[in-house]
């Protein structure tokens, strides 16, 4: 089993209480993401042209990315959170590793590494806070990290437009 499918089977496994488990007969959530905002069109491949690996690689990246975050919701705000959280952030990794394998701008693969560096660190912090919820034992202890967080919109906002 990869790493990859080992984290999620743990953080499934992690969030399998009962009221998870009675929520596998509800209807699957219907995920929409907002559109996307208009994106330049130069690099855009011809009609007709041939798909290059690392584009086929992005698309089966996100395919795989959007089948594991369709889970049934448990009324939980936070289980909830956590459990569409875990793959979406592993989906940003496996984009991050496909442009560190076919990309040479050094830019855009720091940009890369520092992904891949957060959300594993995010990752593991989830993981756990679903295996500690499941035993009762959630503590309220932070990662140096995690403390210096912003903790509402508007705050993550403003944090996110410095530089």
């Amino acid at each position: 089993m990869t790493t990859r499918n080992a984290g999620l089977a743990v953080a499934f496994i992690a969030c399998m209480t009962p009221t998870a488990l009675l929520a596998q007969t509800a209807a699957p959530p219907a995920h929409q993401h907002p559109a996307p905002a208009a994106q330049p069109t130069s690099g855009l491949p011809k009609a007709g042209a041939p798909t290059t690996d690392a584009s086929k690689a992005y698309e089966a990246a996100a395919q795989t990315m959007h089948k594991d975050m369709s889970s049934e919701y448990t009324n939980d705000v936070d289980v909830d959170f956590v459990r569409g959280m875990i793959p979406h952030h592993q989906g940003a990794i496996d984009q991050a590793e496909i442009l560190l394998k076919y990309s040479k701008n050094l830019r855009l693969r720091r940009l890369a590494g520092g992904i891949i560096a957060s959300q594993r660190r995010e990752i593991r912090f989830m993981v756990k806070w679903l295996k500690d919820r499941e035993q009762g034992i959630e503590s309220k202890d932070m990662p140096a990290w995690l403390s210096k967080n912003p903790s509402t919109v508007e705050d993550a906002k403003k944090t996110g437009d410095l530089e």
